[in-house]
């Protein structure tokens, strides 16, 4: 089980809408959190789903479909697949399971077989169609997240960040919140969707880490600046001391002294994303 932009399914799948449209007006996606013991790789994991489609909503209601969770770890070779009928999946891991990059897959599947199977909310191309659907299926699946675990001296500076999507907020006002695992960016729900389109796009290109480091940079200067004022608040937060580890190796002061200039030092944790953006333009340029 593998997310492929490019697989055509025999049947209607909920993708995200950038590999698909068999659904429209629906939407499958799923955020992850990873609560990890200090100094150690021993983790707990949550997966929160939110899936908006009615009919495939009822599945999931009679126990025909459930929320599933590929879990695959490269470096320990671990691999587990959780399932649940609940939105929301939480698991822990004993030290050593995960480490390093771990991928986390997201899906919506069948649990028995579902004859003449058909939703509301289709593409009109399969109107009044249906389709006959076994045990396995995969009805809606998003696509696979990331996250490094490892102790705090090993994690790279991008991973200390995630991003969460508010509707209240307008359209290109970013925030951010400081939880004890991770720093958030908080954005739009249009503005999250362009995100994760632009972070998919750095990904397939050598210098597309810069771009996406020239986003962080406002909210890691916003995050020193506050840090630096309030130490004793954060200093137990999981993020706190690989922060603290990357100013001293880049260089710059750690944190709570006030008198650094944290724009400057921003631009150093990210490895000066700006004089990078013309080998991004001129690779873009070759394609």
């Amino acid at each position: 089980m593998k997310f492929d932009s490019g697989k055509a399914w025999p049947h209607p799948v909920l993708r995200p809408p950038k590999h698909g449209d068999d659904y429209p007006q629906a939407e499958f996606q799923v955020e992850i959190e990873v609560d990890r013991v200090k100094g150690s790789t021993a983790v707990e994991v949550c997966a929160e789903f939110e899936l908006s489609e009615p009919d495939l909503l009822v599945l999931v209601e009679r126990d025909s479909a459930r929320f599933v969770l590929l879990i695959k770890a490269p470096t320990t070779h671990y691999r587990q697949l959780l399932q649940s009928r609940k939105p929301k999946i939480r698991e822990a891991f004993s030290a050593g399971e995960l480490s390093g990059r771990v991928e986390f897959s997201p899906f919506l599947v069948c649990v028995r077989a579902l004859p003449s199977f058909q939703a509301q909310g289709w593409h009109p191309d399969f109107a009044g169609r249906t389709f006959d659907l076994s045990a396995g299926a995969v009805l809606a699946e998003d696509e696979p997240k990331d996250y490094w675990i490892d102790t705090a001296d090993e994690t790279p500076l991008g991973s200390i960040f995630g991003h969460k999507s508010r509707p209240d907020l307008p359209d290109g006002c970013w925030e951010y919140e400081l939880a004890e695992e991770r720093i958030w960016i908080v954005m739009s729900t249009t503005d999250a969707t362009r995100y994760r389109a632009a972070r998919e796009h750095a990904n397939n290109q050598p210098e597309g880490q810069y771009f996406m480091n020239g986003l962080y940079l406002p909210a890691l200067v916003a995050v020193l600046n506050e840090v630096d004022g309030s130490t004793l608040e954060y200093q137990d937060c999981r993020w706190f001391a690989s922060l603290d580890q990357r100013l001293d190796a880049v260089g710059c002061q750690p944190l709570g002294e006030k008198s650094s200039n944290r724009l400057k030092d921003a631009q150093k944790l990210l490895e000066s994303p700006f004089p990078r953006m013309p080998m991004i333009v001129a690779a873009e340029a070759e394609v």
